[in-house]
């Protein structure tokens, strides 16, 4: 089980120097740390379900199928440096369904182990209201109904982990972060596209907030295979 958590652990450390190196623009090296991250945490969630005490069930195959996702989405998405400007905004959308399915599969996990508090339901409606309110401002008019859509998918994640975390145990202290994380993740991606065009130039923090968070709640998530 130690091994698990070095796999874990290595994740986010490998996250550092994939904000760093975007940071400093060495982006094929970026792409390298950024797949092996990934691939840290997927190795993280397989060694996982290999060492549980109980055979493996539906929820831990579904988790494990949401963190090859996730790999599959950091892949896509690390190319965005490599195709033409005009390109990425087609790049964001492809490489944003792989995350979308992952954080569907986290989802039904997560709801299939407890039954929901209903007063976490409002966490549903912060994120797309704050889409809503900004749309003009960012000028998301071609990308409105898909932005919508994945701020109700991490509305959800935020609601189902919190769910979760109530609950105590091994497996609700690990579900304290990963739906907040992931928010302050995808929030900053987002910011991270569309402020250069009001700012006239990026703001390199946003690389950090991007990166950090995510690999963290990913490895978080490859623990909780020990615990389904």
């Amino acid at each position: 089980m130690a091994m698990v958590y070095v796999l874990a652990l290595g994740c986010v450390l490998m996250s550092i120097p994939t904000a760093v190196l975007r940071h400093l623009g060495h982006e094929k090296t970026r792409f390298v740390a950024k797949l092996a991250a990934a691939l840290l945490f997927c190795a993280a969630g397989f060694l996982a379900a290999t060492q549980r005490e109980i055979p493996m069930n539906f929820a831990t195959a579904l988790m494990l199928v949401g963190l090859v996702l996730g790999l599959v989405g950091d892949i896509i998405l690390g190319l965005d440096r490599f195709v033409p400007e005009e390109k990425r905004n087609f790049l964001l959308i492809t490489g944003g369904t792989p995350f979308f399915l992952g954080h569907v599969a986290y989802i039904v996990v997560l709801a299939s182990l407890s039954p929901l508090n209903l007063w976490l339901l409002p966490l549903f409606l912060v994120l797309p209201i704050l889409i809503l309110g900004m749309h003009k401002a960012f000028n998301l008019e071609n990308n409105l109904v898909p932005f919508l859509f994945y701020s109700l998918v991490l509305g959800a994640m935020m609601v189902f982990t919190v769910n979760i975390a109530l609950q105590g145990g091994p497996l609700g202290r690990l579900m304290i972060l990963p739906g907040l994380l992931f928010t302050v993740s995808d929030s900053s991606l987002f910011l991270g596209k569309y402020l250069p065009e009001r700012r006239g130039r990026p703001m390199p923090v946003l690389y950090y907030l991007v990166a950090i968070p995510y690999f963290t709640a990913q490895a978080l998530f490859a623990l909780s295979v020990s615990y389904l």
